[in-house]
């Protein structure tokens, strides 16, 4: 083990698991206003709980894995003062990049640097070793924290500037959040109109079909390319959203998600869009000054 301890702050549901994975690897130094965690922690990895701040003067790595922005501020005005310069801090809560460029403003003075290393895991996906990790901030930064990243997960992308990791796992996690009121949605119009749920799982899991084809296609060539030539009409694509509503109506099935999607297609057809493949519906960003891609990957 090195001689400088990782340090831990935040022993939850996605922390204790994360805590654990670096502890097979690393002395650490544990925080969390659960005692019962703290004695966990001690019990299955050595753990040592910090008693002050103060503990951390030798501390090179610091890891925040907290509930909310709020809290990792608070920590890190706690904590910063006692670090060595040159230490790096790894925020893997889920914040925003202005928390990021708030909290590094935060520990600048200290010389000490901070690296947002979002998890891109379920709390199962954690324990499993099968996690990865969204990561943005200063490289030499990043290789100084680099063998405690690989601790935590081994599949790292690096998105870019600091609050570029956040800012992805952020997006990440909207979509999906997004995509379980459609999924939502579905089932229920699946099962009003007597349709397998099972047989329509199997349907959209299929890689040319809805849940994947509006990225792996629509997204990655049509959209980064800028070529809206040929393909599926916007027009066709608007009617059968049209038969979607018609469908869920007579069903009674109430819609959100697909329901507030047919405003956007029919701003697209009234945008005069309705002879491109119906993937410019992403123009209307553009017209909008917030292109859905660089103007370079066009």
């Amino acid at each position: 083990m090195q001689s400088s301890p990782v340090a831990i702050y935040g022993l939850g549901n996605m922390g204790y698991p994360l805590a654990e994975r670096i502890g097979r690897q690393f002395a650490t130094q544990v925080f969390d206003l659960d005692a019962a965690q703290l004695q966990r922690a001690q019990a299955a990895f050595g753990a040592s709980p910090i008693a002050a701040p103060s503990d951390l003067a030798g501390t090179q790595t610091v890891v925040l894995c907290l509930p909310s922005p709020a809290i990792s501020q608070a920590v890190l005005q706690q904590i910063a003062p006692h670090l060595p310069r040159g230490a790096v801090v790894l925020e893997t809560s889920t914040v925003n990049p202005e928390h990021i460029h708030a909290a590094q403003a935060l520990l600048a003075p200290y010389g000490i640097d901070l690296v947002d290393a979002s998890i891109l895991a379920g709390v199962g996906q954690m324990v499993a070793g099968v996690a990865s990790l969204a990561l943005g901030g200063d490289l030499a930064a990043i290789a100084r924290a680099q063998p405690v990243l690989d601790a935590i997960a081994a599949k790292q992308t690096y998105f870019g500037a600091l609050g570029a990791g956040a800012a992805a796992k952020v997006i990440n996690n909207a979509v999906a959040h997004a995509v379980m009121i459609v999924v939502a949605e579905a089932g229920a119009m699946a099962t009003a109109a007597g349709v397998d749920c099972q047989k329509l799982i199997a349907l959209l899991s299929d890689a040319q079909m809805g849940l994947h084809r509006p990225l792996t296609y629509r997204y990655a060539d049509r959209i980064v390319n800028g070529d809206y030539a040929g393909g599926m009409p916007l027009d066709a694509a608007r009617k059968d959203s049209v038969l979607a509503l018609q469908l869920a109506q007579t069903l009674g099935v109430p819609l959100f998600a697909i329901q507030g999607s047919h405003s956007v297609y029919d701003m697209a057809a009234a945008a005069g869009y309705g002879r491109d493949d119906y993937a410019a519906v992403a123009k209307l960003w553009a017209d909008w000054g917030r292109p859905t891609v660089p103007p370079q990957a066009g």
